[in-house]
């Protein structure tokens, strides 16, 4: 038979994401309202106008632990620093470093994450690029 803690504390938390699901899904319908009324008074002003040609944004949550730019001027200083290639872990690494922060390792994910588009923002820009190296299994990254 099933302990009765584990079973208790599955409840909880079936009634947690049951509570979260409920709370989206009116959530959804609010967005989905205020999207009609806009449709209906952008039709107002101009009826002749194709909705199904607005794309939609995309919805990108912000990383409010740094500032603006922060992470690219981080990062590409620890590339000019070391001289060497670097994968995205090792920048991550640096940065919080830089900050005086804890190196916890969800920390160190979460500011990788971040590290990992910068890098490929600027590589489309021709600022980074990758190189054949691999340092682990991960690969490396270098100025150009």
């Amino acid at each position: 038979m099933a302990e009765s803690h584990v079973v208790s504390g599955l409840i909880t938390k079936r009634s947690e994401f049951a509570g979260l699901l409920d709370h989206h899904q009116k959530e959804i319908e609010r967005i989905t309202a205020d999207l009609r009324h806009l449709d209906a008074t952008i039709k107002i002003f101009s009826p002749e106008f194709d909705l199904r040609s607005v794309r939609p944004t995309r919805h990108r949550q912000r990383n409010n632990h740094f500032r603006h730019g922060e992470i690219p001027r981080m990062a590409l200083d620890a590339m000019r620093i070391t001289k060497a290639p670097l994968t995205s872990r090792a920048i991550a690494e640096y940065i919080i470093q830089k900050l005086g922060q804890s190196l916890t390792t969800e920390h160190i994910e979460t500011v990788q994450k971040s590290v990992c588009t910068v890098l490929k923002n600027l590589q489309t820009k021709q600022v980074v690029k990758l190189t054949g190296d691999k340092i682990g299994a991960a690969r490396a990254w270098a100025l150009v």
